[in-house]
């Protein structure tokens, strides 16, 4: 009779200390929580502004540009006239003496000035008409490139984003395991001491909390290498507020969505392939300016000048003023150039056919990218339809240990397992449905089609004022 009571008041002392002491877990998980909040509130949209300013791969991208812009101005600019103008002015001393002691000796100071304007207009040089359309070709590859790069930017920043907020839920998961199972190893030790429970459940319940504790610890280093992988795009964040995913935030795909429209999209939306189509030209328009080498040209050319001089050629003439205008027809014809031209057309078709495989490796890797990204939506989709399946028979269980706890059929043990049943279904959840996300994002870049409408989107997924609801976790709403 006495054994039966003082098992009685143990099992009562571990319900009150379970119902305690959870909702000090919870409040000062809600206390994490609040304290993750403090700092600057971060939004995508703010935080993709940060990396287009700072990112140094998407800047050089905006500078090769510029360059290759610079590039087609100059390539105009030789089919152009040319035009230059030269002057020069002399200060002369001239002794003049004869041979003959009959001629006395002459001595003159004067200046000369000279003048002259010139002009050259190209009429045929076949290579500085490639050269421009070669240009225009590198322009427009870099133009892709920045695309390419934008988009890899939007792609990039989201994954990490999102694997950061990843992250953060293990943090937030692994503090609550922790302090769950620091309360179920304290509890087993008190019942042990009143004879209640054995020593191998108290040493169990030990082994659990030391690596729940080391879980808590490897999660923490985890975020922070999240973090700082985030600050490779982004540049240093400093403190701030990571927002939560909305629990009704669903995504969902058109029907009309297949794998294969995906992938018909690549031709004519993957900034990559374009980029590369574009080289492929430029390369191509390289063989036919190295060929142009070869041909003839020829060019209008025309100059006017005056040269005055204040005295004549000999002692004793007079000073003159000479104007000369003339214009007329330049033709160049190359016979040998000891092999030189020949060579470098060998070497641009050479460069062709290495831009016509990097084509097709663009194409390729395109394939890849959309495949990888529709894959893996489908593989998030699955696994949020299980959390969800998941969650809600951890609920059911939950309730029912708790109902079990009022009847006195059970302990605390079971309504603590099973919450940390839902906190981990909660995690995994979340974690899937950030894939799903992140898969939508790298899909819509592999065809170039991210907008700012994609950034809204984002933003429109992630809120922060979390801390309400688990405020009302916390009392036991």
């Amino acid at each position: 009779m006495y054994h039966e009571i003082s098992v009685l008041r143990g099992l009562a002392w571990r319900k009150c200390c379970f119902a305690c002491a959870r909702g000090v877990v919870l409040a000062g998980i809600y206390t994490v929580f609040i304290t993750c909040a403090r700092g600057e509130t971060l939004t995508f949209s703010s935080l993709l502004e940060r990396a287009r300013s700072g990112e140094p791969g998407y800047l050089s991208a905006r500078a090769d540009v510029e360059v290759a812009d610079a590039r087609v101005g100059q390539a105009f600019g030789t089919m152009l006239p040319q035009i230059s103008v030269t002057g020069s002015t002399h200060a002369n001393d001239r002794d003049y003496e004869t041979r003959s002691s009959l001629v006395p000796e002459e001595k003159d100071r004067y200046n000369n000035n000279s003048a002259q304007i010139s002009l050259t207009q190209p009429l045929w040089r076949y290579e500085n008409i490639v050269g421009w359309r070669q240009a225009k070709r590198v322009a427009e590859q870099a133009r892709h490139a920045l695309t390419g790069a934008e988009q890899l930017l939007f792609s990039r920043l989201a994954a990490s984003w999102f694997d950061f907020l990843a992250a953060r839920d293990a943090v937030v998961f692994t503090e609550r395991q922790a302090a769950a199972y620091e309360l179920e190893w304290k509890t087993l030790a008190r019942g042990e001491e009143l004879g209640d429970m054995s020593l191998v459940e108290v040493e169990e319940a030990r082994a659990k909390l030391d690596q729940a504790l080391s879980d808590k610890i490897t999660a923490q280093a985890e975020a922070q290498l999240k973090q700082a992988a985030l600050e490779q795009l982004s540049g240093p964040l400093g403190s701030f507020a990571a927002p939560w995913l909305r629990e009704v935030a669903e995504l969902s795909f058109s029907p009309k969505e297949t794998l294969e429209n995906w992938l018909s999209g690549i031709e004519g939306g993957n900034p990559g392939l374009l980029a590369a189509i574009r080289a492929f030209e430029a390369a191509a328009a390289e063989v036919d300016k190295q060929r142009a080498g070869h041909y003839p040209t020829l060019d209008l050319v025309a100059s006017y000048g005056k040269n005055s001089q204040q005295v004549g050629g000999f002692p004793g003439q007079e000073g003159y003023d000479i104007k000369q205008g003339s214009i007329g027809l330049q033709l160049n014809v190359p016979i040998f150039s000891g092999g030189t031209q020949s060579a470098k057309v060998r070497e641009a078709v050479a460069q062709k056919e290495k831009a016509r495989l990097e084509m097709e490796a663009a194409r390729r890797a395109a394939t890849l990218e959309i495949k990888q990204a529709w894959f893996l939506w489908q593989s998030g989709t699955a696994r949020v339809q299980a959390g969800h399946q998941a969650i809600r028979a951890v609920r059911l269980l939950l309730a029912q240990s708790r109902k079990g706890e009022e009847l006195g059929l059970n302990t605390g043990i079971e309504i603590l397992r099973a919450e940390q049943q839902l906190h981990a279904g909660e995690r995994d959840l979340q974690k899937a449905r950030y894939d799903q996300i992140v898969a939508r994002i790298r899909l819509k870049a592999s065809v170039g089609a991210l907008s700012e409408e994609d950034v809204a989107a984002i933003d429109a997924l992630l809120v922060f004022e979390r801390e309400t609801e688990l405020a009302g976790i916390a009392q036991g709403k």
